[in-house]
């Protein structure tokens, strides 16, 4: 095979100007670089002069494989508008061939072998005599291929191995040629079918040529019959219709009479109903009056209430105001004994003041000395101090000094107590008095307001009670109401079935009238009877719905019964047709046999038209009628056999087929067969008049939701105000708590400062007797000094004369303001307790006041509410006297309105009779209305139809085809029925008219089977020429299912053939190259992979599955397998089906991207094991695994400088495998310090 020496790249992609790219001779070469660098551009070069397509080459046009470089800072190049890439070949023979392929600046590429110009195909066609297919693309994987090659569809790898191996040539004439053969073989059996339907054509012409004889004489046949209907039909048509006019005549005088009567219980009804109205008017009335006494009642006796509370707080707050004025007295006179004791004391302290006045002023008078004398006290007041009169003083100024302190505090604490004490009365007072008061006015308010929501819950469970026992009483008038009603209504159901039987009893009678004679049975229940009276109402029980069932002989004569009813409205009605009933086989001597005390029931029952057996077995069935419901249900569950029957005991009780059990029904049956009388109605009507009466008065006397509702109204707000004055009560009781804790706390207070008071008086008298101590040594000293001078100025001691000169008069002035002060003091008191006191005189006299007040409120409203209470009695007669007057009208109003429904009765019966009878003559009208139309119709239908009837006298031709004023033209024509045979003649009946029909029917039928063709001959003669023409088409149309079919099946056997060598060689090959790549140390076999063909048949229409088992894992779909194994699977595909006429070389793109370094030992192990002379491998990989292993190297760089892919070899067969550091030479050592 051939090999790739080498390449030169012009102006292609990244490839600025040329570059050439030398393989050699080496088998296994790897296109290395960085990542950018132009490795895949050099895959689009070489997949570019194979002839691949643009689209595979990463771009969307030819013009963007030409380079494109950038323009630098000081560079004017344009751009290039040619490129080429250039192959050298070497074939196995050692030609070499230069392939190019260029691109021109239109954008459409040229092709050169040799440097000799070829098209596309010849390029392309010369390729493939190397085996190297452009469309499979067998020569070369792109960047990514692996991955689509392992997940591809079955159908996917069909068709690529149908490319691989040729046998696509033949896919456009398969196709055409399938399509002829279907065409050929649907036009064959399209004539084949119009031959075989020309030849069943002609068979029934033929048969028809037979049936034309046989028709005529059939047809004669059937006139004759027609004829016979129609005289026995005209026959008894005119018979009924005199009939029938008879019976006109007959019910139209009992109408007559009815009516009559009817009119006259009318006028009387009239008159009783307007009576009725008129006392019905006056019971209102008296009701109207009764209810509004009633709600006048009530709204006084809710009047009343506000008032008795009002009443009743008006007398708790007049006891509490007098029990707040006796405190208040009691406060009063405290507090004028307390000011009288102020008064005392600031009388006493005014009388010391003016004693301390007069005696300074009479001191002042007495004294009068000279100056000379003052000179004199001077000189000796020196001596005085000299001789320790100073020190003296010195001293008893200070103890002055400390008693007067302890006086200031004393007087402090004193001032202290009587605050305390005017406090504590000051508390004791408000809290007592003024929170004392108003807490009881709120406890009050809060008592009666428990005691009104008490009142009015007592009133609430009153009405509510009442409201219960009305509810109980109307609980018990509605049941018995129900049973009334109850009863009523079993009444009127036995009225109402009885008036269902009279209309069945009508409805069978008319449909008598108007249908045949022999035709309506009657009724199940009137054709029947027991053979003992102990089992009739056994036997109503076995024979259920079927019991009022219309017994008639054909289906036919049930549908006319059913049309009639449903066009006459008459009603509903169920039917036993004789002809159609189906009954099951029944084993009687079996079912007799079963017990001693049980027989079949159709045993039980008796009848005397035997043609209407079948009709009681249907009805009976296989029933079984008992003594007792034991021995029905030992047959039923007991017995040795299952016996699937149903049971009926003599009392109606049943057990049905499915174990059912159903009560007896003696009770009912004995209801539904008695009749009540007229009395015992009358009294039910009454009774339920007086119960109706007695719940409309318990309604009217029942508590209304209203009244109960405004009570819960009244009680939730008496309720919401409860909290809130709570809430006031509480601030009260706190404050109240808190005036005398602090009444404690200042009594407390008051103990301490008496106690500090007790001491400092104790301290106070100690000091006194110090300060008596100094001044008796001071006096005994002045007297000493002074002696001389009081004798020489007269004076009982020196002190007279210091108080009115020197200190001493400075002690005097300061005692003269304490008396003033001490004065304004107790003025000031006074004066505030007289305010206070007359404060409360005040107060009391405002209590007084208001208890004057409230007593005359309280007067008035006694007063109110006895008026009120006489007012409530008045209207509680008047409500007792209407209600005796009510019930004198009820009563007497209910005795006319019985009356009035006795008339009404009366008169419904009369109506009902006239209904009835007024029906019964329409339908007679109506019967004979339709006896007239059928014999017109008849004779109108003979006189078209041309049937020759005989007459005696008269003309069919005087019959007008109008249906107006017929009834008499019809009748005038006399026919003569001699014709007729005397059975015919004695009844009618419709199985005779039947029969006739039949027999007309059968000929009808048979003429209608015939169907005589009369232009039968002429389309057999048309039939036989087409069928010599449809001959000659069928040979046609085989000859040409039959060439279309070799011509398709040598071309399938062709495209088979050449697929079945590609897939056969390649299922083959596929496991052992998968086993080569996959086996390692630790599974010296590897995986196993293999193909299979989904349609053997075709396999090319079909598709091809790929499964690969990885070593030493279990068997999973393609899609389960790791990116790993999927990649190994899709290389040993590849492998295998390159191995399929194989191309000299193959170019792989980073095949080894997703596969860790095991898997790429294992690929490059191959490919190094694979490649040899008949075998070249180009390799572009990132890994140094794989292209360690190669033998040359292509390494390709980027030139920044130049914006462009430069390339650089390296052969490494030079070197040897087992050096560590591979030497490189210098001209390599170059190029490669350039990148």
């Amino acid at each position: 095979m051939g090999k790739l020496l080498g390449l030169e790249l012009h102006n292609f992609k990244s490839y600025k100007g040329t570059a050439n790219v030398g393989f050699g001779d080496a088998n296994f070469t790897s296109i290395i670089g960085p990542n950018g660098a132009g490795k895949s551009n050099m895959m689009d070069a070489i997949s570019f002069v194979l002839g691949v397509q643009s689209f595979h080459l990463r771009s969307s046009g030819l013009k963007d494989l030409i380079y494109r470089g950038r323009i630098g800072e000081y560079e004017t190049t344009q751009n290039c508008d040619l490129a080429y890439v250039r192959a050298i070949y070497e074939k196995s023979n050692g030609e070499r061939m230069v392939l190019q392929r260029s691109i021109n600046a239109t954008g459409t590429s040229d092709y050169k072998i040799n440097d000799k110009s070829v098209t596309a195909l010849q390029y392309t066609m010369i390729l493939k005599e190397e085996n190297i297919l452009v469309k499979a693309r067998n020569f070369l994987v792109f960047q990514g291929d692996i991955e689509n090659v392992a997940s591809q569809e079955p159908k996917q790898l069909a068709n690529l191995i149908e490319t691989i191996s040729g046998s696509a040539q033949y896919a456009a004439d398969y196709d055409t040629l399938l399509e002829e053969k279907n065409k050929a073989v649907e036009l064959h059996a399209e004539v084949f079918s119009r031959k075989r339907n020309l030849t069943t054509e002609s068979k029934q012409y033929k048969e028809q040529m037979r049936e034309r004889e046989i028709f005529e004489e059939k047809l004669s046949e059937r006139n004759k019959y027609i004829k016979i209907l129609h005289l026995y039909k005209l026959f008894h048509n005119e018979r009924k219709h005199f009939k029938i006019k008879a019976d006109v005549r007959s019910v139209s005088e009992r109408v007559l009479n009815h009516r009559r009567n009817l009119a006259a219980s009318e006028v009387a009804f009239k008159n009783l109903a307007a009576e009725t109205s008129a006392q019905e008017l006056q019971v209102k009335k008296l009701e109207q009056s009764i209810a509004d006494l009633r709600q006048r009642m009530e709204e006084a006796k809710r009047g009343l209430l506000p008032s008795q509370s009002s009443k009743k707080l008006l007398g708790n707050k007049i006891a509490f105001t007098k029990k707040k004025i006796d405190d208040l007295e009691n406060d009063i006179r405290a507090q004028s004994d307390q000011e009288e004791s102020l008064k005392t004391k600031l009388r006493d302290t005014e009388a010391n003041y003016a004693a301390f006045s007069r005696k300074f002023a009479e001191l002042e008078q007495q004294i009068n000395i000279p100056k000379e004398g003052v000179n004199e006290y001077e000189a000796l007041r020196g001596q005085y101090l000299t001789d320790s009169g100073s020190q003296l003083e010195s001293d008893l100024a200070i103890v002055n000094a400390d008693r007067e302190s302890l006086e200031i505090s004393l007087k402090d604490l004193q001032l202290q107590r009587e605050q305390s004490a005017s406090r504590v009365l000051e508390l004791e007072s408000k809290a007592h008095v003024n929170l004392g008061s108003t807490l009881h006015d709120l406890n009050a308010r809060i008592q009666d307001i428990d005691s009104m929501i008490s009142a009015k819950w007592k009133e609430k469970e009153a009405l509510q009670k009442r409201q219960e026992v009305a509810s109980f009483k109307m609980l018990e008038f509605n049941s018995e109401l129900k049973d009334v009603l109850s009863r009523l209504e079993e009444l009127s159901s036995d009225e109402k079935e009885t008036k269902k039987q009279r209309e069945l009893r009508d409805n069978v009678a008319m449909l008598r009238s108007v249908l045949p004679e022999g035709s309506i049975k009657g009724l199940l229940y009137d054709l029947v009877q027991a053979t003992q009276r102990k089992y009739e109402l056994a036997l109503s029980t076995v024979l259920g719905a079927d019991y009022d069932s219309i017994v008639v002989d054909t289906t036919a004569t049930a549908h006319k019964c059913i049309d009639i009813l449903k066009e006459r409205r008459a009603g509903l009605a169920s039917f036993i047709p004789l002809n159609s009933v189906v009954n099951e086989p029944m084993n009687l001597n079996y079912l007799r046999s079963l017990h001693e005390e049980a027989r079949p029931a159709i045993d039980v029952v008796k009848y005397d038209d035997p043609t209407i057996e079948r009709a009681v077995q249907y009805a009976a069935g296989n029933a079984i009628i008992v003594e007792n419901l034991d021995v029905a249900r030992e047959l039923k569950w007991n017995f040795h056999e299952v016996i699937s029957c149903k049971f009926v005991s003599i009392d109606g009780s049943v057990i049905h087929k499915s174990g059912l059990m159903t009560g007896g029904q003696q009770e009912k049956r004995a209801g539904a067969t008695a009749r009540w009388g007229k009395n015992e109605m009358n009294q039910l009507l009454k009774r339920k008049d007086e119960i109706a009466s007695a719940l409309e008065r318990i309604a009217k006397e029942r508590p209304s939701a209203i009244e109960t509702n405004s009570l819960t109204e009244e009680i939730s707000q008496l309720e919401a105000l409860k909290p809130s004055l709570r809430s006031q009560a509480a601030v009260l009781e706190r404050q109240i708590f808190e005036a005398n804790q602090e009444v404690a706390f200042l009594k407390e207070c008051e103990q301490e400062i008496d106690d500090k008071v007790r001491r400092k008086q104790e301290d106070l008298g100690a000091l006194k007797s110090e300060i008596e101590s100094y001044e008796s040594q001071i006096q005994e000293l002045k007297r000493r000094i002074y002696s001389n001078f009081c004798d020489k100025y007269g004076l009982s001691s020196i002190s007279d004369y210091e108080l009115t000169h020197g200190t001493a008069l400075r002690g005097r002035v300061r005692e003269k303001t304490e008396f003033e002060k001490s004065i304004t003091s107790l003025k000031n008191q006074i004066s505030f307790h007289e305010e206070r006191r007359n404060e409360t005189i005040a107060r009391k006299e405002r209590l007084e006041n208001d208890i004057a007040r409230s007593t005359s409120d309280f007067k008035r409203l006694h007063d109110e509410i006895k008026k009120a209470e006489e007012k409530l009695h008045r209207i509680e007669q008047d409500i007792e006297e209407e209600s005796i007057n009510r019930s004198v009208l009820v009563e007497a109003l209910q005795t006319k309105m019985r009356e009035a429904s006795i008339k009404e009765s009366e008169m419904k019966e009369i109506e009902y009779e006239v209904k009835n009878l007024t029906r019964e003559l329409g339908h007679f009208e109506e019967t004979l209305l339709k006896v007239d139309a059928d014999r017109y119709n008849m004779i109108k239908n003979c006189k078209i139809e041309d049937i020759d009837l005989p007459l005696e006298d008269g003309f069919l031709d005087a019959i007008s085809l109008d249906v107006e004023n017929t009834s008499h033209a019809v009748y005038q024509v006399h026919i003569d029925y001699s014709l007729l045979e005397s059975r015919l003649k004695d009844s009618y009946s419709v199985r005779t008219e039947a029969e006739i029909r039949a027999k007309i029917e059968n000929m009808e039928n048979e003429l209608h089977t015939l169907t005589p063709n009369a232009k039968a001959l002429e389309r057999l003669q048309e039939v036989d020429q087409k069928l010599k023409e449809f001959d000659r088409e069928f040979s046609k149309a085989k000859h040409n299912v039959n060439r279309s079919t070799s011509k398709f099946n040598e071309v399938r056997d062709k495209r088979k053939e050449l697929f079945m060598d590609a897939f056969n060689h390649i299922s083959d090959r596929i496991d052992k190259v998968y086993k080569s790549l996959t086996s390692s140390t630790t599974s010296s076999l590897g995986g196993s992979a293999y193909l299979t063909l989904e349609d053997d048949e075709e396999p090319f229409s079909a598709g091809i599955k790929y499964h690969a088992m990885p070593p030493l894992k279990r068997f999973r779909d393609m899609e389960l397998l790791s990116g790993g194994e999927k990649t190994m699977a899709a290389l040993a595909l590849l492998f295998a089906i390159h191995s399929y006429h194989p191309s000299p070389f193959f170019v792989l793109d980073e095949i080894d991207a997703s596969l860790d370094n095991g898997n790429v030992k294992k690929i490059a192990r191959y490919i190094k094991e694979n490649s040899g002379p008949g075998f070249q491998f180009i390799v572009i990989s990132l890994k140094s695994t794989m292209f360690e292993n190669s033998e040359a190297l292509v390494g390709i760089y980027r030139d920044q400088r130049e914006n462009c892919s430069k390339t650089i070899g390296l052969d490494l067969r030079q070197y040897p495998e087992e050096q560590e550091k591979i030497a490189i030479p210098e001209s390599h050592q170059i190029a490669a310090a350039e990148t």
